[in-house]
């Protein structure tokens, strides 16, 4: 990740001093391409390891910053995964934190998928890095309102497929079956409408999540999916908690 921002920080500083300095023609053209940067590399010279380096030593402090220390490695998993449970969770909890509705109804659900966890968390500690390299994409919180017979179609689609991360919800299937199915602790009522944060990805369909298409209502919150899961970090942090953060079968198959 901190290769990715160098070459893109480098990319820039080219790019505007050959706009912003030069009186000749306009640049019209660049090709690029990514020489990684280590202690190996003979491929850069001294003089642009000097540019870079100044760069390079701020990043590293940014993203070598303690978030938390954790007490176990969080994991991907299906139906169900501690990774996927504690990002929603987190996400859940503050984005009701960020989130102003003017019905002041809060959001009850959080849905991702594992494939939008590009990274697992270690055991030890946790730092700014690893969110960005768990959350690389710049992906702001969508809120969903959608109704309560779309979001039953929702969860079937979650269980026909062996599962999802997801939060404030919990399932009991039977083969492919849902059998029950609560909400915040009260059973899926067809006539009510739910609010859903989710990812843009996934709210504009991705992963064949059509259920998100023509919601009743659509909200952008100018809050990122990356930084929902830092700030919830550090407040633990603060509070002198560690990571720990086990499964808890809110996805169950008989």
């Amino acid at each position: 990740m901190i290769q990715f921002i160098i070459r893109h920080i480098f990319l820039i500083c080219l790019l505007s001093f050959a706009v912003c300095c030069s009186t000749a023609p306009k640049l019209e053209k660049v090709e690029t391409s990514n020489i990684e940067i280590n202690n190996q590399s003979s491929l850069i010279d001294n003089e642009v390891k000097n540019v870079l380096q100044p760069y390079k030593s701020k990043l590293d402090l940014i993203m070598n910053e303690l978030l938390i220390t954790s007490e176990q490695p969080l994991l991907k998993g299906l139906p169900e995964g501690n990774l996927g449970d504690f990002v929603c969770d987190a996400i859940l909890k503050k984005t009701n934190d960020f989130y102003k509705p003017e019905d002041n109804i809060p959001v009850s659900i959080c849905l991702l998928n594992n494939g939008g966890l590009r990274a697992e968390l270690p055991k030890g500690e946790i730092t700014r890095g690893h969110a960005f390299e768990l959350m690389p994409f710049e992906n702001n919180i969508y809120v969903l309102t959608i109704t309560g017979a779309k979001t039953k179609q929702l969860f079937e689609y979650i269980v026909e497929n062996n599962g999802a991360p997801f939060a404030g919800a919990r399932i009991k299937a039977k083969g492919k079956k849902i059998i029950e199915l609560k909400i915040n602790g009260q059973d899926i009522d067809l006539n009510k409408t739910y609010k859903i944060t989710t990812s843009d990805y996934l709210a504009s369909g991705g992963d064949k999540y059509y259920f998100f298409k023509d919601p009743i209502k659509t909200e952008l919150l100018k809050y990122k999916l990356r930084d929902a899961i830092i700030d919830h970090l550090v407040e633990e942090n603060k509070k002198g908690k560690t990571l720990i953060f086990n499964t808890d079968g809110r996805i169950k198959y008989e």
